[in-house]
């Protein structure tokens, strides 16, 4: 197996970082567009791409409650985001909270500032030129900071809320190449009154037509609340509201696969998949995955706040661990198989944080009254796959409104569905590309995928074997693990030098598993990998 270091993926991993930078749940990233990371903050200090603090970087939201956490980062779910200026593409706004959590507080923050980078300065690390410029100032929700483009394709609609437990109130704030415009705060509804304040996350679906919050308090436990949102004017129109009636403690969230279509909640025993084009919402209500019951390090690796990545996959926190969960087809309805738990492992733990960012690859609303500046959607094509035997589903996560999608699975077959279900002939190595287009333009995005890998070695009795893959070979910055093997004992997966020598090593929960596993610190190479279970060897492979 080969390691090649060339480029290591910065998506969505969160940043629990050699040198001691800590991260709770305030996490806010940028990468650039071919996903080279930027910048990011904890909530305390904002970090370079060598995570070294960014000059004037220091001591961002100034409080003496928020800097009490200056070495763990503050506690806040979504309590920043980052925006580029819609003029200068040299400049980013960095929104954020200050912790104001005590026992004799309800759960709200007292202001909200921002931040400016200018990431040439500093040969290219960037510099913060404007740091903690107030606002806003009231009693407002404790984190839940989103945003979606404005239909003109440049400007940024960012909202926050009041944290008033008689009403729903939020605030909009519009961002222009020349200000930061508040909109004011409107009472969007429903008027349903809840005694206590909540937790939990708020985001806009992908393509910016729906804002969903999802809040956790103790009674009841998760409510969401959906709305039609006009990317023009910033107005709200209340659809749906649900309550769920199992219980999180204070982690948990709301996300939307990547066509916009299925919203996934995510309490910390049950993910439910819900239909956002019905006509009923809440009747769509289907269980896609129960907790397993995996214990890792620590706790129970219950599910916690979800996000949406640039790849299409749907990312799950644990809580204190070092292991995710994801969703890898998540355009799918109903496929309970296609979520993957605890098979993200971090060369870290991870203290529930995952980082919160809005599409930025969204365009123009086509032929909105808004669409005023020229500006055109081209399509940037991508997907991803979830693969059982010789059965593949693909999901698509393509970008800036493609309307036609035309795909060449590798072994003379085509469709143009936009989510197909495709059932391979034989086992092996297969170039799969997706073109999509509109009337402006059209993109192709091809890669290989690997249904060959799957090895057969060892027998224990008649009619029981072990099976093991890995892939893809060559590997860069990680790689997966496969396996189906007898008995539920742990499984061991290690990594050996030409010299036999043991160089990583990861112990699994056994039996049937898929995990992604990170190759940080592992020099570039040939290595030889072996799984074991039970006191046999079961696959071996180089």
């Amino acid at each position: 197996m080969i390691f090649d270091f060339n480029a290591l993926p910065v998506d969505i991993i969160p940043l629990e970082l050699e040198k001691g930078i800590s991260m709770s749940n305030t996490v806010a990233s940028i990468s650039d567009k071919i996903g080279n990371l930027l910048f990011y903050t904890n909530g305390i200090s904002v970090y370079n791409a060598n995570n070294e603090v960014m000059e004037n970087g220091d001591s961002i939201n100034p409080i003496d409650f928020s800097l009490s956490y200056y070495n763990h980062g503050l506690t806040i779910i979504q309590g920043a985001i980052i925006i580029p200026h819609p003029k200068n593409d040299s400049l980013y706004y960095i929104f954020h909270e200050p912790d104001n959590w005590n026992v004799e507080i309800s759960a709200h923050v007292p202001q909200l500032y921002y931040s400016l980078v200018n990431i040439e300065l500093d040969n290219g690390l960037g510099k913060i030129i404007d740091k903690n410029h107030l606002i806003l100032e009231d009693t407002l929700l404790r984190g839940k900071l989103t945003a979606t483009r404005h239909a003109n394709g440049r400007d940024w609609w960012l909202i926050t809320g009041e944290q008033d437990i008689y009403t729903n109130v939020l605030y909009q704030f519009l961002i222009t190449p020349d200000s930061i415009i508040n909109i004011g705060k409107k009472d969007v509804g429903p008027g349903i009154v809840y005694d206590v304040p909540s937790v939990g996350n708020a985001l806009f679906t992908p393509d910016g037509s729906k804002y969903i919050r999802h809040d956790i308090r103790f009674d009841p436990w998760n409510v969401i609340d959906i709305y039609d949102f006009d990317r023009c004017t910033g107005e709200f129109f209340h659809l749906e509201h649900i309550e769920l009636n199992d219980t999180s403690f204070l982690y948990g969230g709301s996300v939307v696969s990547p066509d916009s279509r299925y919203l996934y909640a995510v309490t910390n025993n049950i993910i439910y998949q819900f239909d956002l084009l019905a006509s009923d919402i809440e009747f769509t209500k289907t269980v896609v995955a129960e907790y397993d019951g995996f214990v890792g390090l620590f706790f129970g690796t219950v599910f916690g706040t979800p996000q949406l990545a640039p790849d299409g996959t749907i990312y799950i926190a644990s809580v204190s661990d070092t292991v995710m969960h994801r969703i890898r087809t998540p355009n799918q309805y109903g496929l309970a198989s296609h979520v993957e738990q605890h098979s993200v492992h971090l060369p870290k733990i991870n203290q529930k944080s995952i980082p919160n960012f809005p599409n930025y690859r969204l365009g123009p609303l086509d032929g909105s009254p808004c669409d005023t500046l020229g500006l055109d959607n081209h399509p940037l094509a991508g997907f991803t796959y979830f693969a059982e035997e010789l059965a593949v589903t693909f999901s698509d996560n393509s970008y800036y409104r493609p309307e036609e999608w035309g795909w060449d699975f590798g072994d003379g077959s085509s469709s143009t569905e936009r989510n197909p279900v495709h059932s391979y002939g034989a086992p092996g190595e297969y170039h799969v590309c997706l073109t999509v287009r509109n009337e402006i333009d059209e993109d192709t995005y091809c890669r290989n995928i690997q249904l060959d890998t799957m090895m057969v070695v060892g027998t224990l009795e008649a009619g029981e074997v072990g099976k093991a893959s890995v892939f893809p070979n060559p590997a860069s910055g990680q790689f997966n693990l496969q396996f189906d093997l007898p008995g539920t004992g742990v499984v061991t997966f290690s990594l050996h030098d030409v010299a036999g020598r043991q160089v990583r090593a990861w112990d699994l929960p056994g039996g049937k598993g898929y995990f992604t596993l990170p190759l940080f610190g592992v020099a570039e190479g040939m290595y030889f990998w072996r799984v074991a279970s039970g006191g046999r060897f079961w696959a071996v492979g180089s």
